[in-house]
């Protein structure tokens, strides 16, 4: 699995001091032609323990050369990191030509009990691989006065 600099341990996960504080983990990948390939999984933000997520948005560039091939999914990192398993962001075409995707499902409903990762898995390769930037930006709060 890949990582940006947010979650590979350069930048400590900030946790809410306040119930109603909204927060943002907010990470980005330059991936290499050669590292975007099928079933790659790329970690760009960490929700903290005791948390839930409000919002995850992917910002992508081309990373399909023109082609209209790439297909990815965006949300919580499975704890085997080769996967989604929380998805947000369902069979996303945002990566054929570069944008901007946004949540549309919402699988945590509760605050999570591990810290978990958010990021990007690309589910169908590219037709023609390119290199980019891939960022992450997830909004959260920490649970309701203590449950």
């Amino acid at each position: 699995m890949l990582k940006s600099t947010n979650v590979a341990g350069s930048r400590p996960s900030v946790y809410p001091d306040e119930a109603g504080k909204v927060l943002v983990s907010d990470g980005t990948y330059e991936i290499t032609a050669a590292l975007n390939v099928d079933e790659q999984t790329i970690a760009l933000c960490s929700l903290p323990v005791g948390c839930i997520p409000l919002d995850f948005t992917l910002i992508v560039d081309d990373l399909d050369s023109g082609s209209a091939a790439i297909v990815v999914d965006g949300g919580g990192i499975a704890s085997t990191e080769d996967s989604v398993d929380k998805i947000m962001i369902s069979a996303s075409t945002v990566a054929q030509g570069g944008g901007v995707a946004r949540s549309t499902l919402f699988p945590i409903v509760a605050p999570v009990e591990t810290e978990t990762l958010f990021g990007m898995h690309i589910t169908t390769a590219a037709g023609t691989a390119a290199a980019g930037t891939i960022r992450g930006i997830l909004t959260y709060r920490a649970e309701e006065y203590g449950g």
